[in-house]
């Protein structure tokens, strides 16, 4: 089962280039994905409210062949491949609308678990239920998933951040889309280039007041991220790359 949804790029989601932030990107295709979500009836409302559930996202792969720009209307088009091995995979087609026409400029391909707000640790009870199966379109995409990153030795630069009221989300920690912002302030030296790969990994949640480490490791194609929690786990890392 496909859906399709449209949005018209705003102010606020511009870079001084007047392209789209990479992290404004990724809030329009998780929005999509929630909606996405609620249509299919596995949504967050019936979610909590049968399971005391949410989705939480653990890994995405984004590649854009080119960023949309302040007033550009996109329609991204997602669906769920499949849910087994405590996943479900969700996929995405990004268009820039043109007139009448839809010209494809993005794919990403995404992981996402189900967390019990009350215990904090994963719970896929639901996926046990039969309907869910006719949720499932199961088409792949041509990405390759995001591969593993390790932890950075010798960071080019390091950045530090308290997490604050405005970082956190519905589930009560800091949202996806706020890390992938960390990484940008920390390095942005490839955030306006096209064709473009966001690869970004999600381990550990991390919570109002705590206090994370961003290291960077740059290179002239790629620059790494990996961000720490207080103490020392790995919270997150991701990459941003030229294609």
């Amino acid at each position: 089962m496909k859906t399709k949804h449209t949005y018209k790029i705003q102010y606020a989601d511009a870079d001084a280039s007047r392209h789209i932030r990479l992290c404004d990107l990724e809030r329009y295709l998780l929005e999509a994905g929630g909606e996405s979500a609620d249509i299919m009836g596995i949504g967050t409302d019936f979610l909590v409210e049968k399971y005391d559930c949410a989705w939480v996202l653990t890994r995405m792969s984004v590649v854009m062949n080119e960023l949309p720009c302040y007033l550009d209307t996109i329609t991204i088009e997602t669906w769920v491949e499949q849910n087994a091995h405590m996943l479900s995979i969700r996929n995405y087609r990004i268009y820039l609308n043109k007139g009448d026409q839809q010209i494809l400029i993005g794919c990403c391909n995404s992981q996402w678990t189900l967390l019990n707000l009350t215990t904090r640790l994963v719970d896929m009870r639901c996926f046990a239920d039969p309907a869910w199966e006719s949720i499932i379109d199961g088409e792949k995409l041509d990405l390759p998933r995001a591969p593993r990153l390790a932890r950075i030795v010798e960071p080019t630069s390091t950045m530090q951040h308290t997490i604050h009221y405005t970082d956190l989300d519905y589930n009560n920690h800091c949202n996806s889309c706020k890390y992938t912002q960390f990484m940008l302030n920390a390095c942005d030296s490839l955030t306006a280039v096209a064709p473009i790969r966001l690869d970004i990994n999600y381990s550990h949640e991390v919570h109002k007041g705590e206090h994370i480490t961003v290291d960077v490791e740059e290179t002239p194609s790629a620059v790494r991220y990996c961000i720490l929690t207080e103490q020392g786990e790995i919270s997150c890392t991701g990459m941003i790359s030229r294609i």
